[in-house]
């Protein structure tokens, strides 16, 4: 169950590269780099897709490894994946804010 868990964790954060880092496709029903708040904000939401996609793929790999930082960093990398969401919001979003709280309430049950 470990190995699913920390694949998950890892393909989570590598979903965020193939959404925000290519370039805006005119026939996508969305665009990542558009802020419903500020307006473009596709350098800032690139940011903070590779960071989110970075630390929650090291707790993939940490929690993988049964290295004790794994759960700060799953936490993190959710916490900047919904900070990210909520800057680029849409309804398609929805799901994904519920799997970073998800991951969050699960990581803070291990911990305690």
């Amino acid at each position: 169950m470990v190995w699913i868990a920390g694949l998950f964790l890892i393909a989570h954060g590598l979903i965020h590269l193939a959404i925000w880092l290519p370039k805006a496709d005119p026939k996508a029903p969305f665009d990542a780099g558009h802020s419903p708040f500020a307006g473009n904000v596709r350098r800032t939401a690139a940011a903070l897709a590779v960071a989110a996609a970075v630390v929650l793929t090291a707790g993939g790999v940490g929690l993988i490894a049964g290295a004790p930082w794994w759960l700060p960093a799953t936490i993190t990398g959710a916490a900047l994946s919904a900070a990210l969401l909520l800057l680029t919001f849409n309804r398609w979003w929805l799901i994904a804010l519920g799997i970073n709280a998800a991951i969050i309430v699960l990581a803070v049950q291990q911990k305690g």
